[in-house]
């Protein structure tokens, strides 16, 4: 199959300046990249974007608990569960379909993002009033999920925009806000819950979300003009790149165990025997320390080889994982991993400005393509994460023979499985071409 075989027809902003009458370049009238108000305001507003959109489902251990104990006490677990990994994982997938419908129609992106806000806020009305778990995996689920996506994908394709030589870092800076969001909403959601119950708890959440994310529409925007024809092709020769799927099955390998453990930090601490206010807060220290991870680990990228940030946060989520988690017996050490594991483990998306650059450069247009593939691998795992999590708490031969989190329950093997996987990561700092695309060359 020839190149021009592999090229789709979409619409996106264009990489090239136009021209007006005069002849004077378009360019000499956009804002700055990397500073200015307008960049900085486009930080702040896609940081609430990601704050809202992210730490609601990365919270949804403390409903998990909730709904076990108090609300679905004879569902399976397993369709428990289901609505966590589903809430986020679906939008890391839809991903694969958004992003090149705005690129075809860009000015599809305000419009699809008001029905995010309307459908998010639908989502967490409609599981206020489930009757049924299969109600709450459509509507907290799923239709939270493809909410989130309508509004937050749109919001992205914009950062490849605005910022340049700073994208690794301010990459981190938005996906900070799902940290400093899950620091705060476990902590709210666990208070609500146990004061008003889940429906006046997922009532008030809905109209946070509202009210919240209003003041940062007028500052969600392109910084280039959106073209008004729709004649430009994307080649996706990238394909044929050994560094894309060398880092393509490393983001896929690391998004199947990487959710596992916020989904099961307050069952666990409530099997271990700890208070749930002890439970919810293993979960925003988790959260909590990826406000730094991110922000560490995208200044890393930006500055040094791409393969130590890698190694950084692979080998030392996993060994947090294996030694930290697997060997908690009590609230301190317990408290420990989740911020080690906070720091390092979430924080790994933060690189993937650095991975689209080591493929495909610092065009705005592949990167925003590249970008689909690499949150859509995610996605895959972030769904498996719940039906195989549920799968592997099972008892096997150290259940209730060590005081350690390796004989709770069947907590030995979840733990075995999700350190394993992360491990497996590391494999992806194996490409040579890595050391130059971290300094921005190909």
């Amino acid at each position: 199959m020839s190149k021009e075989e592999l090229q789709v027809e979409v619409t996106t902003v264009a990489a090239t300046p136009s021209f007006d009458s005069s002849g004077s370049s378009n360019e000499d009238f956009l804002h700055p990249v990397d500073h200015g108000f307008h960049a900085f305001a486009y930080l702040v507003s896609a940081w609430v974007v990601e704050l809202l959109v992210w730490s609601y489902p990365f919270s949804y251990g403390v409903f998990l608990e909730y709904y076990k104990t108090h609300v679905f006490q004879d569902a399976p677990p397993s369709l428990l569960a289901i609505v966590g990994s589903m809430s986020t994982g679906i939008i890391y997938l839809a991903s694969w379909l958004i992003l090149p419908v705005i690129s075809r129609y860009p000015a599809l992106k305000k419009p699809l993002m008001a029905l995010g806000v309307v459908f998010c806020a639908a989502g967490l009305i409609g599981a206020a009033f489930a009757t049924q778990p299969w109600q709450l995996v459509l509507t907290q689920g799923v239709i939270y999920a493809l909410g989130g996506s309508f509004l937050y994908f749109p919001v992205m394709t914009y950062l490849f925009e605005w910022f340049s030589e700073r994208k690794g870092l301010a990459n981190g800076i938005i996906f900070s806000g799902t940290g400093v969001g899950g620091i705060v909403v476990p902590i709210i959601v666990e208070v609500l819950l146990r004061k008003y119950g889940h429906r006046i708890t997922l009532v008030a959440l809905a109209v946070a979300f509202v009210v919240l994310i209003i003041p940062a529409f007028p500052y969600m925007k392109p910084r280039l003009p959106i073209p008004k024809t729709a004649e430009h092709s994307i080649n996706i020769s990238f394909l044929h790149s050994p560094a894309f799927w060398i880092l393509f099955f490393a983001n896929l390998v690391q998004g199947l165990p990487t959710y596992i453990p916020s989904l099961y930090l307050p069952t666990f601490a409530a099997d271990l025997g700890l208070s749930n206010a002890a439970g919810s807060l293993t979960l925003s220290m988790l959260n909590g320390a990826s406000v730094p991870g991110l922000i560490f680990l995208g200044w890393l990228s930006d500055r040094f080889d791409l393969r130590i940030a890698m190694l950084v946060s692979t080998l030392g989520s996993a060994l947090a994982v294996l030694l930290l988690w697997g060997l908690s017996e009590s609230l301190p050490l317990l408290l420990v991993f989740s911020f080690v594991y906070g720091f390092l483990g979430p924080s790994w998306s933060a690189l993937w400005p650095r991975f689209i650059a080591s493929i495909v450069g610092d065009d705005p247009r592949m990167s925003s393509i590249v970008l689909t593939v690499f949150i859509g691998g995610r996605g895959v795992g972030n769904v498996a994460s719940g039906p195989v999590s549920t799968a592997l708490m099972h008892r096997w031969a150290l259940t209730d023979r060590t005081s350690f989190a390796y004989g709770l329950k069947g907590y030995g093997p979840l733990i075995l499985f999700t350190g394993g996987m992360l491990l497996m990561t590391t494999a992806g700092i194996a490409h040579r071409r890595f050391r130059r695309a971290a300094y921005g060359s190909v």
